[in-house]
Formats: C-alpha cells, sequence, structure tokens
C-alpha cells in the first residue's frame, strides 16, 4: 500500500468503509486526482459534490488531509 488513501461515495447510501476505497497513491495529488476522476466517471459535474463525500487519509500522519 501507498501512503494516501482515496476514498469516494455516495453521501446518503455509502457502502461503507473499504467499500467506498478508490486506491492508495505516491502523492496527495495523485489520490486527489483519482477523486476527480471518480466523479468524472459517474457522470456528475466536477463542481457538485453535494450528493457525493470524499476523503484522502494519510497512512503516515494517520489524519485525513483532504475532504468533502
Amino acid at each position: 500500500m501507498k501512503r494516501y488513501f482515496a476514498f469516494y461515495g455516495d453521501q446518503y447510501y455509502p457502502e461503507r468503509g473499504m467499500g467506498d476505497f478508490i486506491g492508495s497513491y505516491e502523492s496527495r495529488e495523485g489520490a486527489i486526482e483519482s477523486i476527480k476522476n471518480k466523479h468524472l466517471e459517474r457522470g456528475n459535474i466536477l463542481d457538485d459534490f453535494s450528493t457525493k463525500w470524499f476523503q484522502v487519509f494519510d497512512s503516515k500522519k494517520i489524519e485525513v488531509i483532504y475532504e468533502g
């Protein structure tokens, strides 16, 4: 596993935990980009995150470093 873990899911009906796991990445930027790509893949407008949740977790610092 790489340092940064990306998660993306539905806000109201989440798959829970690892079901929303996209992947692990070497950089924070790579993890954030994967969230944006997942959002586009699902046919949503990139700026409209209102019905979704997303996080990037830093496994070295043990904290969420990007979320919405």
